[in-house]
């Protein structure tokens, strides 16, 4: 026993198998060595041992009353002084030890959650308040449930659930991390990841896609997520407040922002979240900066800031009357239409195709104008501009307001009447009483190729249709010339530039001469898209001798 060493190696004690085994699998410890066997097997390894029974209790009952190591009686004297001196030096030994252990702990600090723990409080809501969540979706909310995990349906899926409208795309937010997400759904359900690198994941349960997603405080620029703790925090990222309302279906409607107030069956109300906070600051500043005579700083709605997309957005939920803007988010929006610079023109151009197809495209282009002027800065001078004609009753920009929304919902024919005035300042001449405007639709083509270049993406299909619509808005079609246009022109473009016509016709003045002439060339843009595609074999005299016929009685109706 003398030789044995008091911090045997390990490698000691399996002599030179464990070396080679070391070298051939890379194994760095006892633990990883010896591996699962230890656990596995266990009863052909223990083949020939006693069993544990059959062992004699050396040990007796310990009780709490009786002493483990201070009260150790003292060893006879014949055992040596060698073995009499180990028991001192282990007990002074635990003695430092516990003292260490007691500086340790008491200094040690509580590390901080990190920024991508999330809390995990119990659903919040108000329970007086329920709405029908569909099947699919109750699915995943319980099985988020038995996996412990706090959700919460938010965004606009609340708010048509709550009005009782039909919803097909729900976004989930909860309080798992979305690796866990991840493992727990994507084998049980068809997914889509293409969302993942904004922290979403798309389960697809039945007919409905199902977005969840980690509580998420914002989504920087790079389109990468910053997660955060709790759903407060996550329902304070969103810009308006009627996008603040969350459901758990265990503990009702959570409503911090007072979402529901601005939430009805006519029109929701787009307010910014802490809008009162903004407009006090912004009217103390004025009211320090009207004293030291010098301009106000302009406040910025943060969300605003930090998604500049928002503002397009709220105009497209205007454009199609599904909202309508509370007055000073409003005004903070057109106060800060530069923060579009911030976006590629074919992300805007993406949505402002959109926002032009809506049904209330005329209030929408006047309660926005400074975003249109941002992204059309072209539109700018004819903001106010009075063109002294006894036809107009309207400025420039609200004439070319009013005749965006008069005409049919086409991409092209609305492009094409938002610009088809864009030449008119620089060709104005005032002649006293009245203005001419020589030469303004051969300037406006040049002035919406530039735009095309610079400021706006367009289909070059697109592109071109425009550019011929305003280089002929103002030529007069007539049963004399109207064959002469579709036999140069093609029937397409024909009908195209009748559509444009009718609606700026209409949108000059409430003359009833106009709105006969507006009625004509719109029932006649029709009848040629009639006439063309009519399955009755026809040459080309019949079919113009029939086109004059409908053309001349249409015209004969309307007193033209």
């Amino acid at each position: 026993m003398g030789d044995i060493k008091k911090n045997a190696d390990l490698k000691d004690l399996f002599s030179d198998d464990f070396d080679e085994d070391e070298e051939e699998y890379g194994y760095e410890d006892y633990e990883e060595y010896i591996g699962d066997d230890i656990y596995s097997d266990r009863d052909d390894k223990t083949d020939g041992l006693p069993d544990l029974d059959d062992i004699p209790d050396v040990m007796g009952d310990i009780t709490d009353d009786e002493p483990l190591i201070d009260d150790i009686p003292e060893l006879p004297k014949d055992i040596g002084s060698a073995a009499a001196d180990v028991i001192p030096k282990t007990q002074d030994t635990l003695a430092k030890d516990a003292v260490a252990a007691k500086t340790i702990s008491d200094t040690t600090v509580t590390p901080t959650m990190p920024e991508h723990e999330f809390s995990k409080e119990p659903p919040k809501g108000d329970g007086s308040v329920t709405l029908e969540v569909p099947l699919p979706v109750m699915e995943i909310i319980d099985i988020l449930r038995e996996h412990t995990y706090t959700s919460y349906l938010v965004g606009e899926c609340v708010n048509l659930l709550y009005l009782g409208e039909r919803v097909m795309d729900f976004d989930i937010a909860c309080n798992a991390s979305l690796d866990r997400i991840t493992a727990i759904f994507e084998e049980r359900f068809k997914t889509r990841d293409d969302l993942l690198s904004r922290g979403e994941l798309i389960i697809i349960n039945g007919a409905m896609g199902i977005s969840v997603a980690p509580y998420r405080s914002r989504i920087d620029g790079s389109g990468k997520p910053i997660y955060c703790k709790t759903i407060d925090e996550d329902l304070h990222r969103r810009t308006f407040t009627s996008e603040t309302v969350a459901y758990n279906p265990y503990a009702g409607i959570y409503d911090p922002f007072k979402g529901l107030s601005c939430i009805t069956e006519e029109k929701t109300v787009l307010k910014a979240i802490d809008e009162e906070i903004y407009e006090k600051l912004e009217f103390e500043q004025a009211k320090l900066k009207r004293k030291a005579r010098d301009n106000a700083a302009k406040i910025v709605i943060p969300a605003l800031r930090d998604n500049p997309e928002t503002i397009l957005i709220a105009m497209l939920k205007c454009a199609r009357g599904e909202a309508e803007m509370s007055k000073y988010t409003l005004r903070n929006i057109n106060a800060n239409a530069e923060l579009l610079e911030m976006m590629m023109p074919s992300e805007i151009s993406r949505y402002f195709r959109r926002i032009l197809l809506g049904r209330n495209i005329t209030q929408t282009l006047m309660e926005f104008r400074e975003v249109v002027f941002a992204i059309f800065p072209v539109l700018k001078v004819q903001d106010g501009f009075d063109q002294k004609s006894e036809y107009q009753d309207h400025t420039l920009f609200e004439h070319t307001a009013k005749a965006v929304g008069y005409a049919f919902p086409d991409y092209a024919v609305r492009l094409a009447l938002l610009m088809h005035s864009i030449g008119k300042y620089d060709c104005a001449a005032d002649r006293g009483d009245h203005m001419t405007f020589y030469g303004h639709s051969e300037r406006g083509v040049m002035l919406v190729r530039d735009v095309f270049e610079r400021d706006y993406e367009v289909d070059e299909a697109v592109a071109e249709r425009v550019m011929f619509m305003i280089m002929h808005h103002d030529d007069r079609i007539s049963p004399e010339n109207v064959v002469q246009y579709t036999e140069f022109c093609g029937m397409e473009y024909t009908r195209l530039l009748l559509l444009l016509q009718s609606a700026n016709i209409r949108a000059k003045s409430a003359d009833p001469v106009n709105e006969r002439v507006s009625s004509t060339l719109r029932q006649l843009a029709d009848n040629i898209t009639t006439l063309g595609s009519s399955p009755r074999p026809q040459n080309r005299k019949t079919a113009t001798i029939e086109g004059l016929r409908s053309i001349t009685d249409l015209m004969g109706k309307n007193g033209i």
